[in-house]
């Protein structure tokens, strides 16, 4: 049974997002004191009083102008309007109304969605006055909020809850934890790679439907974009991210957020997927992010975008040895060549992703690890060391992270850790995930 789902809108810089945090009880959407900063439609789950519910952030309402990028965020607040149940209309209650206040209002009227006007920005008791012009939307009462401070927020919620009666969500609990349970098996998925290299793209031809704006204009998407999906009866949670630039790139504070949120995206994935811009080749700023990656011991997949747009003499062999080449440290990771525009490769490298989550998280029987160390040892490299390995032992997964125990040796070449690395690799097939070996010496 799918949740009952709340649409946050409003005109730019009025609290949106503010209030999305505040409920949510996270900062997962950009709040930064400028204007158009939230471009898609965010998605999160919550439970309150026992109730369950879907809150969906978008876009500022800007009005019905013209314009490709204008067009492309009013669609994706019609979007959320339709899908929703409920309406959070959020004004300001310092601004007072605004004609793009009267514009939207005209247009949730014509609907048959439940209504929440909320009047945000009233700090104190002394700014309750400021509430009272908002009834000319006649929209009902007003509620008023801080959606910086908290005030108001309880009373809303409480509200709301007791307006849900009809979803009969009494038995929430039971509703929610299977999908948690479900996703908690799942795997998740940072797209991540440098401004305008085709992320959304990707996304939005696996979902069938613009869940996040695609415009040619680098940087469109600031926050990072969770996106619940099951494909072949496997669970994976998508997250689109803002485009990670180079600090010295770096213009606006949105897009400073933005790139951090980036960051944070990877830290939580389990597998991050590097979009390339396969006319443009490997560049400095990729090869950052893919060093960022393996920092934070994630599963790494190397997607070539846009390879539509290559030379057709350029064969996919050649071009992954060019790639290797001048970026050694992916060797051991898969690399697949896509085109969001044409669909190709884009749902097989699904496929690629869960292949290298699973070996990602994979424990390996004890009785496997006797018999790999019973072959390292035999191996003519070891052999010629006079070194013998005791034991190995796995301490965790994800990344796979190895203890082994050495014997007749003071220190260890860093030649000779990276046979047993790629001893370990080729024994298990290692290929997509960061391992870690700790020698114990």
């Amino acid at each position: 049974m799918n949740l009952p789902k709340i649409a946050i809108v409003g005109r730019p810089n009025v609290g949106k997002s503010s209030l999305f945090n505040r409920i949510v009880g996270a900062r997962r959407s950009i709040v930064e004191p400028s204007s158009g900063t939230t471009r898609d439609r965010l998605h999160a789950d919550i439970r309150w009083k026992g109730k369950g519910l879907t809150i969906i952030d978008t876009a500022g309402f800007e009005g019905t102008r013209h314009g490709d990028m204008a067009e492309l965020v009013l669609k994706q607040i019609r979007k959320g309007i339709e899908e929703a149940d409920i309406i959070f209309f959020v004004t300001d209650g310092i601004a007072g109304i605004a004609p793009q206040d009267r514009e939207l209002s005209s247009m949730l009227r014509r609907t048959s969605k439940r209504i929440y006007l909320i009047v945000n920005k009233v700090d104190n008791e002394s700014d309750m006055q400021k509430t009272l012009e908002f009834f000319e939307l006649g929209l009902g009462e007003p509620y008023a909020v801080s959606a910086m401070h908290g005030r108001g927020i309880e009373r809303l919620c409480n509200d709301l809850a007791k307006g849900m009666e009809k979803y009969a969500m009494k038995n929430i609990p039971e509703l929610v934890s299977p999908v948690r349970r479900s996703l908690s098996n799942g795997v998740k998925a940072a797209i991540i790679g440098r401004p305008n290299v085709g992320k959304s793209s990707y996304l939005n031809y696996i979902l069938s439907e613009e869940r996040v704006i695609v415009h040619p204009t680098a940087g469109t998407t600031r926050d990072a974009v969770d996106t619940n999906f099951n494909y072949k009866d496997r669970e994976y949670v998508l997250i689109d991210t803002a485009g990670i630039r180079h600090s010295a790139k770096i213009e606006e504070a949105a897009d400073f957020y933005g790139s951090v949120r980036s960051k944070e995206a990877v830290k939580r994935c389990d597998v991050a997927m590097v979009l390339l811009d396969g006319p443009e080749g490997l560049t400095r700023d990729d090869a950052r992010i893919i060093d960022l990656c393996l920092e934070e011991g994630k599963a790494l997949v190397i997607a070539v975008n846009k390879w539509d747009l290559v030379k057709e003499s350029m064969e996919m062999s050649k071009y992954d040895g060019r790639l290797k080449e001048g970026m050694r440290v992916i060797r051991n990771f898969p690399v697949v060549f896509t085109s969001a525009k044409t669909g190709r490769n884009v749902k097989a490298s699904l496929d690629v992703i869960w292949s290298v989550y699973e070996k990602y998280r994979i424990i390996i029987q004890s009785d496997k690890l006797a018999e790999t160390l019973k072959s390292l040892n035999k191996t003519p490299e070891i052999i010629n060391k006079r070194i013998k390995f005791k034991y190995l032992i796995q301490e965790g997964a994800m990344p796979p992270r190895f203890i082994l125990g050495v014997k007749g040796a003071k220190g260890l070449s860093e030649n000779l850790k990276r046979f047993v690395e790629n001893f370990f690799r080729m024994a298990y097939d290692f290929e997509g995930t960061p391992i870690r070996i700790r020698f114990n010496l």
